[in-house]
């Protein structure tokens, strides 16, 4: 009898939106989250049968208002529950194009904000791991082994361009 190597994924995603001529990136505060509340990227989750990218745009959409083009993708963030058996797996992108009127959603406060003043302080849970991945080429993974526990990156070969 062969092994069974599948478990059941939760698949979530995130989008860095940034202004290349203002260096500001578009951030959320969401308010309801199981992790400390703060700044971070507009996402959420990726629904049975929709493609990655489609979903992301959505999520953009649907969080601000905005439509983004030319996502491309940065990394994987992953988290497992090793009681219940399975993982979260979630898909980071990063775009400077959109369009569109920015709107406040139901899920929390939108605004744009300078890239360079995002720190531990004012971002949500395990964010700036999260940044690394979005801004360095060669980070480009982080994983918890507790459910929206705190990320750990892969380590990089500081070879960053």
């Amino acid at each position: 009898m062969p092994l069974d190597r599948t478990e059941p994924v939760e698949l979530v995603n995130m989008c860095m939106v940034i202004n290349e001529d203002t260096q500001e990136v578009l951030v959320e505060d969401k308010t309801d989250v199981d992790w400390k509340f703060g700044h971070s990227f507009p996402g959420g989750h990726v629904e049975p049968g929709e493609p990655l990218a489609t979903a992301m745009a959505r999520e953009v959409f649907e969080e601000t208002g905005l439509t983004v083009s030319q996502l491309e993708s940065c990394g994987t963030v992953e988290w497992f529950d090793t009681q219940d058996h399975y993982r979260k797996i979630g898909f980071l992108y990063r775009t400077s194009q959109f369009s569109g009127q920015l709107k406040q959603g139901d899920e929390g406060r939108i605004l744009w904000y300078p890239l360079a003043d995002l720190n531990r302080a004012n971002t949500a849970e395990s964010f700036m791991e999260m940044l690394a991945i979005f801004t360095k080429q060669t980070t480009v993974d982080a994983v918890s082994f507790e459910m929206n526990g705190s990320l750990t990156l892969t380590p990089d070969e500081g070879n960053d361009k």
